[in-house]
């Protein structure tokens, strides 16, 4: 009942190091002061040498055409290097990603193993994630997340 848990943010970080099941390991490099994350070279690095079964990520913006994108390059190379030590991608995506327009390119949805979102991504998007078998899945948010908005 041990789980690993490899993280460049330490707001996660700090959410889960106090569950004695968990072990959280988190690299050196930048830290972002506007979303806590750790970018750079170093951090790049860190999470290279290891293998994930699963990786829990997000996006800047999600193209029609199935493009996965970023808005920092510097988070872009960190994103791009676990996911191509993953096994399956868990890609966590509100309906802005649909609309939103971001810069740096970090793969494609055909890497992706499950896609989860409050809304449907229109007909282009549907029918590609469709017919590379990417379980989409819709979820709502939280009474907490509608009583803090």
């Amino acid at each position: 009942n041990h789980l690993r848990i490899i993280t460049n943010s330490l707001r996660v970080a700090h959410i889960l190091y106090n569950n004695p099941r968990f072990e959280v390991m988190v690299p050196g490099g930048t830290l972002r002061p506007h979303n806590s994350g750790i970018i750079g070279p170093s951090a790049a690095a860190f999470v290279a040498g290891f293998r994930a079964d699963y990786l829990v990520t997000s996006v800047g913006a999600i193209e029609s055409d199935g493009a996965l994108l970023e808005f920092d390059v510097n988070e872009a190379s960190v994103v791009k290097t676990m996911m191509a030590h993953s096994r399956h991608i868990l890609l966590a995506a509100d309906h802005t990603k649909y609309h939103a327009s971001a810069a740096v390119e970090i793969g494609n949805v055909s890497q992706i193993t499950a896609l989860f979102t409050d809304e449907y991504p229109g007909p282009a998007l549907q029918n590609l994630l469709q017919s590379q078998q990417i379980e989409v899945v819709q979820v709502s948010p939280s009474l907490d997340d509608a009583i803090s908005a």
